[in-house]
């Protein structure tokens, strides 16, 4: 008998993997708290899963996972808590509230209490939900941030005083040797067995960004064509998938190549993983590289800048922040996006030696 058991209703209508890396500070933080807690995760996607495709690597994170296609199997289940990560969605509220729980945690929504068409509906829905935090625009508007509020209203004086003491660098999306192994092998063959001294990956897509906040891919191949010519010694590895229909025509410059991963999810976090940095549009493999403390930089747009910002683990993040006009200035910030990523290269370079001479690598 668990002395408590706590449901995370996650995403449902978002489906992406920088939605589902964002909560692992919060299931890490659930975990520590409360050890001898049941923690279950009911979501509707299967990026969880292959993320942690192993068992023993998920039962870091959480006890059960519960899909919503199959209702037979938590409809009937009661909770101590839940916390609802989703809080702008009127149609996840619906969702938690036929959901038996003692009590019932969400942020409240500014955009849907604002909002004319679902006021009504939104009001209605938290009629069932006994307790709220502190509305979302008092905040650092930061998702990790929001979703370790969530872990706050269980007990708040549990975690103001246990907080400080939680090491978030073990808060880790595992991978699994043999499949780390396979796509170092992989880089190896692509860096020719070590001809470059540094590897950066190159991430220009991401299924939500269109080019209103984003370099189009000739303009990402023009800014990588010309760091190529700068640092010769740095091989750039593009990184594409077949959903893009994008095929790259092979480069000119011999230190740019093309990987195109077709080895799912957990092959894509190794491949990551083995990288020296990343430069990308803000994605789920812009928070799997920050996850690892791997060197970013990315493009994102203004507005979204706060919610989906990195360096939560410590690592070195930067940010290129375009607003929604940024192409009246495009020269500009194409100028801007090459200086941040020359400093960013040396700052490789800089922290490489030095591993290096500490006998790290």
């Amino acid at each position: 008998m668990y002395p408590l058991n706590i449901l995370i209703l996650g995403n449902i209508i978002r489906e992406r993997i920088g939605d589902e890396m964002v909560c692992i500070p919060m299931y890490y933080a659930i975990k520590s708290l409360y050890p001898y807690a049941k923690i279950s995760l009911l979501i509707k996607s299967q990026i969880f899963l292959e993320l942690l495709k192993d068992e023993k690597q998920r039962k870091l994170y959480v006890d059960e996972v519960l899909l919503l296609q199959e209702k037979q199997k938590w409809q009937n289940l009661c909770f101590d808590f839940l916390l609802i990560v989703e809080h702008n969605d009127v149609e996840v509220l619906k969702i938690a509230q036929v959901i038996q729980a003692k009590s019932k945690i969400v942020t409240l929504s500014q955009s849907l209490l604002f909002s004319r068409q679902v006021f009504l509906y939104f009001t209605r829905y938290l009629r069932g939900i006994k307790t709220f935090i502190n509305p979302y625009w008092l905040q650092g508007h930061s998702e990790i941030e929001r979703n370790l509020n969530l872990v706050r209203q269980i007990n708040r004086e549990v975690f103001d005083k246990r907080y400080s003491t939680l090491d978030f660098s073990l808060a880790k999306l595992p991978v699994l040797e043999a499949t780390f192994e396979k796509n170092r092998s992989l880089l190896a063959s692509l860096n020719e067995n070590g001809r470059y001294s540094l590897v950066v990956g190159i991430f220009p897509f991401a299924k939500n960004v269109t080019t209103k906040v984003n370099f189009t891919i000739n303009e990402w191949k023009f800014l990588v064509q010309s760091l190529s010519q700068e640092f010769s010694e740095v091989l750039f590895v593009f990184v594409n998938h077949p959903s893009t229909q994008y095929h790259f025509m092979p480069f000119i410059e011999k230190n740019i190549q093309v990987f195109y991963n077709q080895q799912g999810l957990e092959g894509l976090a190794a491949f990551i993983h083995s990288l020296d940095g990343v430069l990308g549009v803000d994605s789920g493999h812009i928070h799997i590289a920050d996850n690892a403390c791997i060197p970013t930089l990315e493009v994102i747009a203004k507005k979204v800048s706060k919610q989906w910002s990195g360096g939560f683990y410590g690592g070195y993040f930067q940010q290129h922040i375009m607003p929604s006009n940024w192409r009246e200035e495009k020269s500009k910030h194409l100028e801007s996006f090459l200086q941040k990523a020359r400093a960013f290269i040396a700052y490789i370079q800089d922290n490489k030696k030095y591993k290096g001479q500490n006998g790290a690598f």
